[in-house]
């Protein structure tokens, strides 16, 4: 669940199994770039300087939070997960025998899972092991025996060309991807002509901006740890295309982590797309209404109770308005459906 850089990592492309991890959301941001330490750790929470060091910080993060990862309990991740669940059932199933399905940045196998109990053939891959070993067993477990998972980058895929009827990429693994320009490349090669792309990424344009604002100009009474100045950076042009924040992320056990995130834009990700010979077909907003509460709030694990009802009764107006205008522009997800345009040549 960073971005854009332009030195290239090595990747595995053996077929030795192994594990995988999906990226996620949590709340407070802010905007330099700084030197990692000794250890590889950012300073002040602040970016790493490489692709090669982001990427590791990244997949050394999500292997330290492999045994919480499928106990997120807020509200957020439930609603988000189970919206891109909703697009899987209603909007993906095969329409051929033994179709094949890719899962970049698979995580825990959590949309492994259901891209398997609705009929696909799926290869997972991430950069955590410890991630990939859950999702193995977890696919294991349900008798999807014929699932794999190997450890791999989505800027060089682990696989031919044409090789896959559908793409998932949702966590939202892109935003995490230093040079995600070639992830994007990657996967429309790994595509069969007229086969699907579900991508989430992060939005640039949310109500948590203002959030941002309202808790600098309150001395951070909402708990999102960045001075009013930072916050105004992120109103400031370019309008139309996202900027790479670091991304304070509270883990379960209580601690604070910092990880790149690249955001986006509707018109931006529908640029870089058509760049690679893939067509939006469909876009949702996750998080528009539900967050009209801050994010900070609901990232607690037990919310206050009036909180949930509230954050219950967003979530099913979001649910049926998620692929309208404003709400698939102003949301901290986006999600598209693109599909990969015929005769574009796959190298």
């Amino acid at each position: 669940m960073t971005n854009s850089s332009a030195s290239k990592l090595s990747v595995v492309r053996d077929s030795a199994e192994t594990s995988a991890s999906t990226p996620v959301r949590h709340a407070g941001t802010s905007q330099e770039a700084a030197r990692p330490d000794a250890a590889g750790q950012p300073q002040s929470g602040r970016l790493p300087s490489t692709a090669e060091q982001q990427v590791d910080y990244v997949a050394r993060i999500f292997d330290e939070m492999a045994d919480e990862y499928d106990n997120l309990r807020d509200p957020w991740y439930r609603h988000t997960f189970g919206a891109i669940d909703q697009i899987l059932l209603h909007h993906l199933r095969p329409s051929i025998h033994a179709a094949a399905a890719l899962d970049v940045g698979c995580g825990t196998g959590i949309q492994s899972l259901r891209l398997a109990s609705i009929g696909y053939q799926v290869l997972g891959i991430d950069i955590a092991p410890n991630l990939l070993a859950i999702a193995k067993h977890k696919l294991q477990d349900a008798g999807y025996q014929n699932a794999r998972f190997m450890k791999g980058d989505a800027q060089a895929i682990p696989a031919m060309a044409a090789a896959f009827d559908g793409i998932n990429c949702c966590g939202p693994t892109l935003s995490f991807v230093p040079d995600w320009r070639k992830a994007l490349a990657e996967m429309s090669r790994c595509l069969k002509p007229g086969g699907w792309l579900l991508l989430e990424v992060e939005g640039k344009w949310n109500p948590d901006l203002f959030w941002e604002v309202i808790n600098g100009l309150g001395l951070n009474f909402l708990s999102y740890k960045e001075p009013l100045t930072a916050a105004l950076k992120h109103l400031l042009p370019p309008w139309h295309t996202g900027h790479l924040i670091s991304y304070a992320f509270k883990l379960e056990s209580g601690q604070t982590v910092s990880m790149p995130l690249k955001l986006f834009t509707p018109s931006e990700m529908q640029r870089h797309l058509r760049d690679v010979g893939l067509v939006i077909e469909r876009r949702w907003g996750l998080h528009c209404f539900t967050n009209l509460i801050p994010s900070t709030i609901l990232h607690e694990p037990t919310p206050p109770s009036p909180v949930r009802h509230l954050f219950s009764l967003l979530a099913s107006i979001e649910g049926r308005v998620s692929h309208l205008w404003p709400v698939n522009a102003f949301a901290c997800s986006l999600v598209f459906l693109a599909r990969k345009t015929p005769g574009v040549f796959s190298s």
